[in-house]
């Protein structure tokens, strides 16, 4: 099998092993970012010299008895809104087009303690601010499995990167859906951990009291290990929590018989596409085959939830950016430009009245959770919409695919709950990836994972399908 065929848990045993190097393997991935990339452009900066030195020091490490752990050795793929030591790192913005940081964020250097590599910069929506990665700066990521759709946003080029076998694993950030998003629409997996789980030191803010760093891979044994890589508190990081951090493969082969699952129709804020609705119920009679309980639960509390969240998401982003939009408008783009405009508008009062009232919602969703070990919902609510449109079709209706899925997704970034997502199948006439989230309670990554991969492993056929790249698109 080609190397890059393999998953993070397959290299690992082949490294360890010693049946191939961290530097076949970083020579192989760059290899295949040097030729899709072009097409897809997932990357904004290959980090081949940094690649090719931390590859070297994984084999020479290797030699002399020291194994880091299932991450040593393995190209790892960064969102270009994080930090990286000695690699232009531009956040997607004009305003940052030469900026070269001195230090690694600290979920990149986590990523370098477990012996991982950093092999280059995903690209990313500007500022990481819609869900498109249309880069005005930088140019449009495009879709692995249809180069004329989008890969989702923001970490658009992480998801694209994974899904086109580029990289076996990406890091990207999720404020709103952006790290779920674009697994979703490019069917990896993906997962928003707990809010505090994982350092946003070193990451450009977007929302901060939202913001997240999650792990896209193309299965969910290798989500479990890329997270295990990049938890842990940090002290230096004002947004981190000191939380225990498990073993997050452990429960992974446990099954699920006699678990406790909820749906909640309350929670779905947004009309999703029949297909997805349709692939969704498949996947919930699946779980029932696997022996779990599942009930259908309401939530009275439900049509607060994304008002609050948008005026949190509106006011903290307009903080970030108002001093630099003030001076210099014309330095953002245009969605990006209307953005802020809108933002202007959140209130102090309103702002105020979200905090305290997300209080109250937080320990209202842990109450409804009660005695279930995790929520399914609906992944994404569309396919994946045309770069030229940016429109997506739901039910045949045409809508704007920007922002489409905060509804269905913002709840975990408000509530801080883990989310994790995966693929359901494809679309029967498009051949586009469709997928579920599982949500569970802060802390419960590893039920998440449990629970995923217990529909992974049930669900072979859907691990299988290549998405095809006209190579023919590669500029002469």
């Amino acid at each position: 099998m080609e190397i890059f065929n393999l998953t993070i848990a397959e290299l690992s045993e082949k490294i360890s092993s010693r049946e191939i190097s961290p530097i076949e393997v970083t020579e192989i991935f760059l290899e295949q970012i040097n030729g899709l990339n072009p097409i897809l452009n997932a990357f904004i900066t290959v980090a081949s010299e940094r690649a090719c030195s931390e590859a070297q020091r994984a084999e020479d490490e290797l030699a002399l008895g020291n194994y880091r752990g299932p991450l040593h050795g393995i190209p790892i793929g960064v969102k270009d809104i994080i930090d990286s030591e000695g690699i232009l790192t531009t956040h997607g913005s004009s305003f940052y087009s030469n900026n070269v940081p001195s230090a690694d964020a600290e979920c990149v250097r986590r990523l370098q303690g477990a012996g991982a590599i950093m092999i280059g910069k995903c690209n990313t929506a500007e500022f990481a601010a819609e869900s498109c990665t249309k880069n005005p700066h930088y140019g449009v990521c495009r879709n692995p499995w249809d180069t004329s759709r989008v890969p989702s946003g923001s970490s658009g080029g992480s998801g694209a990167a994974v899904a086109a076998k580029m990289v076996p694993g990406a890091l990207g950030t999720d404020t709103g859906g952006s790290v779920r998003g674009p697994a979703a629409i490019c069917g990896t997996v993906g997962l928003k951990p707990t809010y505090g789980r994982v350092s946003v030191r070193g990451v450009f803010p977007n929302a901060t009291s939202l913001d997240h760093v999650g792990p896209i891979t193309r299965t969910v044994r290798d989500n479990a290990i890329l997270l295990q890589g990049i938890a842990g508190f940090d002290c230096a990081d004002p947004f981190c929590l000191d939380l225990p951090v498990p073993d997050f493969s452990a429960k992974l082969d446990m099954g699920i018989k006699g678990t406790k699952l909820a749906v909640c129709p309350d929670l779905v804020d947004v009309e999703i596409d029949k297909p997805i609705v349709d692939a969704f119920a498949k996947a919930v009679e699946v779980f029932r085959d696997l022996g779990a309980t599942i009930d259908t639960i309401p939530c009275s509390f439900a049509a607060e939830i994304n008002p609050h969240r948008r005026a949190i998401a509106d006011a903290e982003f307009f903080s970030v950016h108002c001093d630099r939009y003030g001076e210099n408008s014309s330095g953002f783009g245009k969605r990006l430009q209307d953005r802020l405009e809108n933002a202007r508008s959140t209130t102090l009062r309103m702002y105020i009245k979200a905090l305290e009232r997300r209080k109250s919602l937080r320990r209202l969703m842990v109450d409804l959770l009660h005695g279930y070990s995790a929520l399914l919902t609906p992944g994404y609510p569309c396919l994946a919409a045309p770069i030229n449109t940016e429109m997506a079709s739901v039910n045949g209706k045409e809508v704007d695919f920007v922002g489409l899925g905060r509804n269905l997704l913002g709840l975990q970034n408000f509530v801080g709950f883990p989310g994790l997502t995966m693929p359901t199948g494809y679309d029967p006439v498009f051949g586009l990836p469709m997928s579920l989230q599982i949500t569970t309670l802060p802390g419960e990554e590893a039920e998440a994972f449990r629970i995923g991969h217990a529909y992974e492993e049930a669900t072979p056929d859907l691990r299988f399908r290549e998405c095809l790249i006209d190579k023919s698109l590669v500029k002469k």
